[in-house]
């Protein structure tokens, strides 16, 4: 059995994130590709050998063919789209953040439950050797009963968030040092992130969903309880949240939104008799009367890929690593975070 398979918003990230994973599924077909601008969706599809093209979401959710579709949008069209899909009776997997809103992401959540459809949320972290490695140690008591996890990223956001024809101009042109024709102008299209409407707020709402999804995800609980304080509450690009999980776990995180190098990140996860220390591709476990462990991609996990797992829950060879209750409690925080630094005060969710 193969799935056939559409991508609305076939873009630069999905070209880069999900079409690659399912190319080389054995049980996966991309048979279907949406974009509104006519020339780039000839040249993906003709690379990928993809023989129905539209420019409307619409008109491809009216093939009958498939199976599930991929969602790779700005954040604003997410729900729009994914409720569509879902109650054409297809399969889905989002890009986060799931939704804007916490009343849509619960509706998605209903309508994939009513129809007995996979609804997944692409958050990246869950496949991840650094991140599923974490998992393993805290969910086998490698550092005792989990306690608290500091956490923070770090994003040159604001360049990503400016006018496509002025990204990586200037000062940031050295970013694009060896990069193709091709790959720059993938770099350079997306632009959304500049509108507080489609972004859903600042930073927070972008790149800070990863580390908050993180955070609950290693928890394994959502959070009852936030408490935000950002430079706007309108576009942030300096946030910092204290969350109480409904586990008793604590999590501080700061999400930073404007830095002289494009990415960066770390976690500390605190348990009653151990700690470990989380960096892109390193993890270091400590414990009591125990000398340090230091684990690298050769002792890690391999990385996975959302869209793999995605086609092999909907075939029934797997449990889903990024689901949409995921997704929801993600979006409850962000909602919350936002609500708690325009009123300055602790709001529960």
């Amino acid at each position: 059995m193969s799935v056939r398979v559409g991508i609305i918003g076939a873009g630069a990230y999905a070209q880069r994130a999900h079409l690659p994973p399912l190319q080389s599924h054995p049980q996966a077909e991309i048979a279907a590709l949406c974009r509104r601008n006519t020339n780039r969706l000839t040249e993906v599809a003709d690379t990928c050998n993809v023989p129905a093209r539209y420019t409307s979401y619409l008109d491809l959710l009216r093939d009958d063919s498939l199976d599930a579709v991929v969602i790779s949008l700005p954040h604003h069209l997410h729900y729009e789209v994914a409720h569509a899909a879902l109650q054409r009776r297809l399969h889905v997997l989002l890009d986060k953040p799931m939704t804007l809103r916490v009343d849509h992401a619960r509706s998605l959540v209903a309508d994939a439950e009513q129809h007995g459809l996979t609804l997944m949320v692409a958050f990246n972290r869950h496949f991840e050797p650094p991140f599923t490695k974490a998992r393993e140690l805290i969910d086998t008591n490698a550092i005792g009963d989990l306690r608290l996890i500091d956490a923070y990223i770090a994003y040159d956001w604001d360049l990503w968030s400016s006018p496509p024809q002025t990204r990586f101009s200037g000062p940031a042109s050295h970013m694009l040092d060896g990069v193709s024709d091709a790959q720059a102008t993938l770099l350079r299209e997306t632009s959304f992130r500049g509108s507080t409407a489609a972004n859903g707020g600042g930073f927070l709402a972008d790149g800070g969903a990863h580390v908050v999804d993180a955070c609950l995800w290693l928890a394994q609980s959502p959070a009852t309880t936030v408490f935000a304080q950002m430079d706007s509450s309108q576009q942030d690009l300096y946030t910092t949240l204290s969350l109480r999980l409904d586990s008793g776990v604590l999590c501080s995180i700061a999400c930073i939104g404007d830095t002289p190098k494009p990415r960066d990140f770390a976690f500390h996860i605190y348990g009653t008799t151990g700690a470990i220390h989380l960096r892109w591709n390193s993890l270091l476990l400590e414990r009591e009367l125990r000398d340090p462990v230091e684990f690298d991609n050769e002792t890690m996990p391999a990385t996975s890929h959302a869209a793999s797992n995605f086609i092999d829950v909907i075939l029934r060879k797997a449990l889903p690593q990024a689901t949409a209750l995921d997704g929801l409690r993600q979006v409850k925080v962000t909602e919350a975070a936002y609500r708690s630094a325009r009123e300055g005060i602790p709001v529960h969710c």
